[in-house]
């Protein structure tokens, strides 16, 4: 019965074990309450703040500045020409894009 209800609803069998285990011991299917701090965003401010995220992925990056891009572009110059075996084999630090990122509000 389990088997087909999983299928029909698209649920996977995972999560109708652990509500049914939580319905044994709570009477309850919803969340128990945490230890911690309470949440300071709900389910919508999530999604908005995910949506935002994804459609402004560059927003809160700091701007290169020229020293790093000279660090950078020399970093590239010199290893051009090396080999795959060269590159597996020898892990240099690639320069960072800016080595802390700000958030511009």
């Amino acid at each position: 019965m389990w088997h087909q209800f999983q299928h029909s609803v698209g649920i996977k069998s995972c999560v109708i074990s652990r509500l049914a285990s939580r319905h044994r011991t709570t009477g309850r299917v919803c969340e128990r309450p945490r230890s911690g701090a309470p949440r300071v965003t709900d389910r919508n401010d999530d999604l908005y703040l995910r949506t935002y995220a994804l459609r402004h992925r560059y927003a809160t990056v700091t701007p290169l500045t020229l020293r790093h891009r000279r660090e950078r572009l020399q970093w590239a110059q010199d290893h051009v020409t090396w080999t795959m075996q060269q590159r597996i084999h020898h892990h240099p630090p690639i320069p960072p894009a800016h080595p802390q990122l700000s958030v511009h509000g």
